[in-house]
């Protein structure tokens, strides 16, 4: 039998022991690769990153996984601007086909791939066999740290858009997104736990450098959300240069009316509702999928010991002043 290629570590917090089951983590575990020797990239050792049992079961679907050429990837840590980078990319490489956009879900058109770690697949399908079925091009979507992608991803290289996001604005999307489907902790009790990297896919500090380190390679590109909130035109070329792709200023004009905040948070086929649309239009703007869109709106969910504390806790997390500057 092929040796396991991840090392499975109880959680041995005192708070998370004591606490896991109140707020729905009891199956939470690290998992950690115990080689990255495809992984381009010199003087990395990652981490253990936070999954659930469920890993265990899906490691050889994850490992062994049949990547192509054509495959379009975007990768992130959890509630990075990952939806709205999808869409983004998916309308570049589809000629912007508005219409049909709108008309199926993201969830159908950019599977969600290594869902299955965290969740039950529904059907009982993995969510490894239904992007497996999938018809070529396929648009993958993962939250997988670099030193979890499937072996085959270093020999193909597919296209990959990797966003990230200021950290403070994570903790509190993610607190909002995890306790709008399971979570039942307080927003204080994630942050906490968020900082512990005791939440999905942390940590994301290594997460995000994982990512960075290879900005030298031709099939990655690396984006920001404050810069696509800020700076939309220029991000989209970024994206379009990316693919090979160009359209004329019409064009590109109803892609920026597309992907405006006031246009993704009223699209049904981009918020991932399964309500009728009466019942989604009057959902609290927290409990939306996409929910405020704002660049800093940590500044009115966060106490300022609350920031601080986590700008501590990155400076402690990264020492390398010039990685330092992807977080602060």
């Amino acid at each position: 039998m092929e040796p396991q290629h991840f090392e499975y570590i109880d959680i041995t917090d005192p708070v998370h022991v004591e606490t896991h089951v109140e707020r729905v983590e009891e199956d939470y575990i690290l998992v950690k690769a115990k080689s990255c020797e495809k992984v381009p990239t010199n003087n990395w050792h990652p981490p253990a990153y936070c999954f659930t049992t469920r890993f265990k079961e899906y490691e050889d679907q994850l490992l062994n996984f049949t990547v192509k050429p054509d495959d379009v990837w975007v990768a992130s840590y959890p509630k990075s601007g990952t939806t709205w980078c999808q869409e983004l990319v998916w309308l570049i490489c589809n000629g912007l086909n508005f219409s049909a956009a709108k008309s199926e879900s993201l969830r159908t058109r950019f599977p969600f791939f290594d869902i299955s770690l965290i969740h039950d697949a529904i059907g009982g399908v993995s969510s490894f066999e239904k992007v497996r079925n999938m018809a070529s091009p396929r648009f993958i979507k993962t939250h997988l740290p670099v030193s979890m992608l499937p072996k085959q991803y270093w020999d193909v290289l597919p296209k990959t858009v990797y966003i990230h996001r200021n950290v403070k604005s994570v903790a509190v999307s993610y607190y909002h997104h995890s306790k709008n489907i399971f979570y039942r902790g307080t927003k204080e009790e994630f942050v906490k736990s968020f900082m512990k990297d005791l939440q999905f896919y942390s940590p994301i500090h290594s997460h995000v450098i994982g990512y960075h380190s290879l900005e030298g390679c031709s099939n990655i590109l690396f984006l920001r959300y404050e810069d696509l909130k800020c700076n939309l035109p220029d991000t989209v070329e970024k994206v379009c240069c990316f693919f090979g792709r160009s359209y004329d200023l019409d064009e590109l004009n109803l892609l920026y009316e597309h992907l405006s905040f006031d246009s993704m948070k009223n699209n049904l086929a981009c918020n991932y509702e399964d309500k009728t649309e009466s019942d989604w239009q009057s959902k609290d703007r927290d409990e939306r999928f996409i929910r405020r869109g704002q660049v800093d709106s940590w500044k009115e969910e966060l106490t300022p010991s609350e920031a601080q504390e986590i700008d501590e806790w990155t400076r402690e997390s990264v020492r390398d002043p010039e990685l330092l500057k992807l977080f602060l």
